[in-house]
């Protein structure tokens, strides 16, 4: 009996699944009864709780992972909600085509020539260059509430920048 125990103090101070095992007290008395006295009947008995027990811990895992990255893919979607609903409500407000919107952008710059070749650039240009340099956004941000990709954005706001010095320069460009 006391070799039985010393086995099983030893299985369970590895700290794997087995130990996890053992440390339930009717597994561990069933795990006692086959060490003192094994059989083929507590052999089974045994194998077939151990395989419960696996089966319950993988089931446990995956249940945690699952409710894990549900729970990551849900607050993804409410920022994206989110995101759409304050880049909506920013396009309504300040970039639109029509004729406010120019003097919105016009009256935030002192220099003139910068305030002409802002207003050569796209719509979505001036976007990028409004929300990054006047209202402080970083790029990734900009990104999220235009539902666009970040690489997209530095593609965007590269070229905006590329226009205005050549324009500022005196080169002209299409």
């Amino acid at each position: 009996m006391r070799d039985a125990q010393r086995i099983l103090h030893q299985l369970e101070r590895q700290g794997n699944l087995l130990s996890a095992f053992i440390s339930h007290q009717d597994n561990r008395s069933e795990m006692l009864q086959f060490i003192m006295s094994p059989s083929a009947d507590q052999y089974r008995e045994l194998n077939h709780r151990f395989q419960q027990f696996c089966f319950e811990c993988r089931f446990i895992h995956y249940m945690s992972k699952f409710i894990y990255y549900q729970s990551i893919n849900y607050i993804r979607k409410v920022r994206k909600i989110q995101s759409r609903a304050l880049s909506d409500r920013y396009n309504e407000k300040y970039m639109t085509e029509d004729e406010p919107s120019k003097k919105f952008i016009q009256t935030e710059f002192e220099c003139p020539i910068l305030d002409q070749a802002i207003m050569k650039l796209t719509v979505h240009q001036r976007k990028v260059i409004h929300l990054h340099y006047q209202k402080d956004w970083k790029l990734r941000e900009i990104a999220d509430s235009l539902n666009v990709s970040p690489q997209s954005i530095s593609k965007t706001h590269r070229r905006a920048l590329d226009h205005l010095k050549k324009w500022m320069e005196g080169e002209k460009y299409a």
